[in-house]
């Protein structure tokens, strides 16, 4: 029964982030590492492994200048102690958001209408509510895995089965490397 009101859920939630969406079309300007200032990183934070790669990412584009502000959801009705956080790394969980995943929560606001020239989705399923912040996110170029919501993104990477999001960061640091820019 829960699994039918879940679906339930998610095709209305779906239907009014489509309304959402129509309402501030995203048009893409493309970034590269050396063009971008500043940095959203998105990512399913349920796997602590996930954060030890998420700082890796974050020194790795500090060599770059990038400023970065990371927003982890945990896939749990509310958050561990294990996740504080601070000016740049942000926590939010099940019970930020509205039963159609609409944010309730000051953090995923500001996330969203925050207008990075980056914006990196790093998650290794699809969650709803990833998909709501990315999608109505302000971000100039939106970067993620393919097959997770290919509409959300403007550069997508193709990922074997069994990859983790460790090989995702690796390979869109990698491509937005060397994309050129004129």
């Amino acid at each position: 029964m829960s699994n039918i009101i879940d679906n339930l859920r998610q095709k209305v939630a779906g239907y009014l982030l489509k309304r959402e969406i129509s309402k501030q079309p995203h048009k893409a300007s493309i970034h590269n590492l050396q063009t971008a200032e500043t940095a959203g990183i998105l990512f399913d934070a349920t796997k602590p492994d996930n954060l030890k790669i998420v700082k890796e990412l974050a020194s790795e584009l500090k060599e770059f200048n990038i400023k970065s502000q990371f927003l982890g959801y945990i896939n749990k009705s509310k958050r561990d102690d294990d996740y504080i956080g601070d000016n740049t790394y942000s926590f939010v969980c099940k019970k930020d958001f509205g039963f159609f995943y609409a944010p309730k929560s000051e953090n995923i606001t500001r996330f969203i209408d925050t207008p990075f020239h980056l914006l990196f989705v790093l998650t290794d399923d699809f969650l709803f509510p990833i998909t709501y912040i990315g999608s109505l996110s302000k971000a100039h170029f939106k970067a993620g895995r393919a097959n997770i919501d290919n509409d959300m993104f403007d550069f997508m990477i193709e990922l074997k089965k069994g990859d983790t999001i460790k090989e995702l960061k690796k390979q869109i640091i990698h491509y937005l490397s060397i994309i050129n820019n004129k």
